[in-house]
């Protein structure tokens, strides 16, 4: 049987304000991707597919990250780079 290797998370925490930018900039991009007509957000990815945009906003903000919409671009530019459908 195989043995799953643990890596450590560093702990984020953000404040009231920027989770607040966050949820927008989420928003904002699914937003796009669905008006888009994107495969992306038909039923069968966009569970998926809002997890990872969720994960790249959350470590841009980390990284120091907090413009709306530099956020917003960003994850969209991030789902069409590294996915494909």
């Amino acid at each position: 049987m195989s043995e799953v290797i643990q890596f450590p998370r560093p702990s984020i925490a953000f404040d009231p304000e920027t989770v607040k930018g966050l949820s927008l900039a989420f928003d904002t991009a699914w937003e796009e991707i669905r008006e888009s007509g994107s495969e992306f957000a038909r039923p069968a990815y966009a569970g998926a597919m809002r997890e990872e945009i969720a994960k790249h906003l959350i470590g841009m903000a980390g990284a120091g990250e907090t413009d709306q919409i530099k956020l917003s671009k960003a994850a969209i530019a991030f789902l069409a780079k590294n996915y494909r459908y």
